[in-house]
Order: structure tokens, then C-alpha cells, then sequence
């Protein structure tokens, strides 16, 4: 099978992220008081091969986007994002601002090498891996928020280490009617 063409980020999301301090390289769990890394966060701490965590692969190529909050890699994973929640448009639902979600995370992970940082709970009830999604150093699941595409639903005990970050972006967007909050009346996550 070929691979598709990898896709650049969208400049434009680029430019913001870096000009506002948001959507950057993943949060370090490294604890800079004992040298540990977080164990929580499914990482491979003590090995030399970054290739697979103790929850699922660390990296992979997206294959198939699904929705805004999910998508496929090239090695069969179903891989949701963490603490973010996308209208929705699967299941004969056609939510507002669903189809653009999808899209804008199609621009930025479809045919993309991207990371996966894993928390607490390594799988969904539906046996999808949740993750934190980076590409090119930026992490996804942030800039959906960040943009507008996305709510923040946080489903403990995943999410505690990024959670007020995360809704300082959402209400942010809310704020400034980016997205989905200026588009959708009412907003299908509210």
C-alpha cells in the first residue's frame, strides 16, 4: 500500500499556535525534582525502544480520520483524543461544526507520522487507546480546542495534568466566537 503524501500544518494554525504560546510542543511529565518520569503517562521510562509504551504505540501514521476526535492508524489502533470532544457526524449524526472539525484534524494528522502520550487510562469502553496526539511538535487535541473545533470533556482520572490549561483555551474561543462557538446556535457540546 502507498503511502499518501505527507501533508504540511496548515501555516496559518502554525502562525497562531506560535503567536499566542498555545498548540506547542507537548507538556514534558518529566519531574525535575527526582529525575522521574511520570508513570502515568504510559510512557516506556527505563527502555531504550520509544517505539511502544506500556498502552499502545508511541508513534504511527494516521490511515483514516474518522471525526474530529478520532482517527486510524496505519497499524490497525483506534486512537481517540484525550480530554476533547468533537460534535458528532458518525452514526447518522450530522452535528454543527462536526464536518469542519474532521477536516481541520484531517489537515493536520491524515498521512502524518504523529506521537501518542498516553495518561492513566490507556482505553475507552469501546476499546479505542486515548491519547494526547502531537505532529510536527504541536499537539493536536490542543489546537482543536485552541481553534474552536472542539469542547473540553474530561473523563477521570485522564486529563487532571492539562485540564485547566485546556479550558482556558476553550473558554477562549468561546470568548472570541472562534469556530464552532461563533458558528453553531447552540453549540451541540454545551
Amino acid at each position: 500500500m502507498a503511502l499518501r503524501p505527507r501533508l504540511a500544518i496548515p501555516a496559518a494554525a502554525l502562525l497562531f499556535a506560535a503567536g499566542c504560546g498555545f498548540g506547542g510542543p507537548l507538556v514534558d511529565h518529566h519531574d525535575s525534582e527526582t529525575g522521574d518520569d511520570a508513570a502515568e503517562t504510559g510512557g516506556t521510562e527505563g527502555t531504550d525502544d520509544t517505539s511502544v509504551s506500556s498502552c499502545g504505540p508511541s508513534e504511527g501514521v494516521v490511515e483514516w480520520v474518522i471525526d474530529g476526535d478520532t482517527v486510524v492508524l496505519e497499524s490497525g489502533e483506534r486512537i481517540r483524543y484525550l480530554l476533547i470532544d468533537t460534535t458528532e457526524i458518525t452514526n447518522g449524526k450530522d452535528e454543527c461544526w462536526g464536518q469542519e472539525a474532521k477536516e481541520y484534524n484531517s489537515e493536520l494528522v491524515l498521512g502524518q507520522t504523529v506521537s501518542l502520550e498516553y495518561d492513566v487510562e490507556c482505553a475507552d469502553q469501546y476499546g479505542r487507546l486515548l491519547a494526547y496526539i502531537s505532529v510536527q511538535g504541536y499537539e493536536v487535541n490542543r489546537l482543536l480546542v485552541e481553534n474552536g473545533y472542539a469542547c473540553v470533556l474530561r473523563i477521570p482520572p485522564n486529563g487532571a495534568d492539562h485540564f485547566a490549561e485546556y479550558q482556558n483555551l476553550e473558554n477562549a474561543a468561546r470568548q472570541d466566537g472562534i469556530g464552532m462557538w461563533g458558528a453553531c446556535d447552540p453549540v451541540p457540546c454545551d
